[in-house]
């Protein structure tokens, strides 16, 4: 029998001021899962073994081309979108 995924016993939504939003959710086992709105992203960032002194993992994801070839530029379609 398969395992039973566990359900997250903290979550949190923040709106963007772009109208995207960002969902937290923390799990019992330790783990922690984003979602976020929008178009394709690329990881660009990734320190997660952490600053040994602060205790902290670092973790950056762009839109877009910013970085990569995933979908096309998320700055330009805001350009556009906001231009309309």
């Amino acid at each position: 029998m398969a395992e039973q995924p566990l359900e997250a016993h903290f979550t949190e939504t923040v709106s963007l001021p772009d109208g995207r939003k960002v969902r937290v959710s923390a799990y019992p086992d330790g783990s922690i899962r984003f979602r976020v709105d929008g178009l394709p992203y690329v990881l660009t960032e990734a320190y997660l073994s952490g600053n040994p002194e602060k205790d902290q993992a670092i973790m950056k994801i762009s839109p877009g081309k910013q970085g990569s070839n995933a979908a096309y530029n998320y700055v330009d379609e805001l350009a556009q979108k906001n231009a309309t």
